[in-house]
């Protein structure tokens, strides 16, 4: 795609962002309506999203393809938990700050901007391959990440229904729908067509009234969330299209790369919050890797794609 529609989209994007900013500032919205609407986005408008991309669109790849693409999904998790833990171990950093930084390369936030972002730029359809995301990115941070974070500190437990969550389900069922080709109903479907199409402009205006909860002159004078942020945004991509692009191509190498693209996962600072520690450098991490984006996903994209 040619690099000033993939511009054009961004700004599209990063516009309701700053609606969303301006709003909060403004007074007309809070913390408290950003919890809710995201929780409604998580659990409704994200999951007619993933079984949208399987409902009347022509596949992206075939059924037999699946299990490469899937196995591409978790590689591509690999290579940012690798790049992570190397960049951590760089930086000067206490120790629950240094599992922030690398839980922070190591998980983006695929879904709130990567699915918005694939479908601007790709199609519906892309959205069911950005979707396989979801099984690494559960399986993941409800094992390896939380046991991490609370190393030492003898705190909750996960349970089965935090890792299987709403997105991960609709995941599995698009995966079943797509390899048996069921078909829906037409009410069934135009209704989960209407309402994955909220997912875009509310996701964008939520991360915006996210951003403006975050004290911005301390997050943008911590130098090591720039490098966090760098590493997640430009490292990671390029890694992953170099390592990817030996055995994938087209629009399927290309939602992978721009997954890979998006910013810090905000799972990081509510895990942290969730399990009792200091979530202000993960807020920062996020803060700083979400304003970024809005640049280096644009220019990854361009010369990557």
């Amino acid at each position: 795609m040619a690099g000033l529609v993939v511009l054009e989209k961004m700004m599209m994007l990063l516009i309701l962002m700053l609606v969303g900013f301006a709003a909060a500032k403004a007074g007309w919205v809070d913390s408290a309506f950003s919890q809710k609407t995201s929780r409604m986005i998580t659990n409704v408008f994200i999951v007619a999203t993933i079984l949208s991309s399987v409902v009347g669109v022509e596949p992206l790849f075939t059924g037999g393809e699946l299990a490469l693409v899937a196995a591409a999904v978790f590689i591509l998790f690999g290579i940012g938990g690798i790049i992570g833990w190397c960049s951590a171990r760089l930086l000067p950093l206490a120790q629950q700050d240094r599992t922030v930084a690398w839980l922070s390369v190591f998980f983006m936030n695929n879904v709130f901007i990567g699915f918005p972002v694939v479908e601007a730029l790709f199609g519906q359809n892309a959205v069911f391959c950005a979707s396989l995301t979801n099984l690494p990115f559960n399986l993941l941070l409800f094992s390896i990440g939380v046991s991490r974070l609370r190393a030492g500190q003898g705190r909750g437990r996960v349970t089965l229904r935090e890792v299987f969550t709403p997105p991960l389900i609709a995941t599995l069922a698009a995966i079943v729908i797509f390899l048996l080709q069921i078909p829906l109903p037409a009410l069934v479907g135009d209704t989960i067509k209407t309402l994955g199409a909220a997912t875009v402009p509310l996701s964008m205006l939520v991360i915006g009234i996210s951003l403006s909860q975050v004290p911005m002159g301390q997050a943008l004078r911590d130098w090591r969330a720039y490098v966090v942020s760098l590493v997640r945004l430009i490292l990671c991509p390029v890694a992953v299209w170099l390592v990817l692009g030996l055995f994938l191509e087209g629009t399927t190498l290309g939602v992978l790369t721009v997954i890979a693209a998006c910013p810090s996962g905000a799972m990081i600072t509510i895990l942290c919050v969730r399990y009792g520690l200091d979530d202000l450098f993960a807020s920062r991490v996020n803060f700083v890797s979400t304003l970024l984006c809005a640049v280096t996903l644009p220019v990854m994209t361009s010369l990557l794609l």
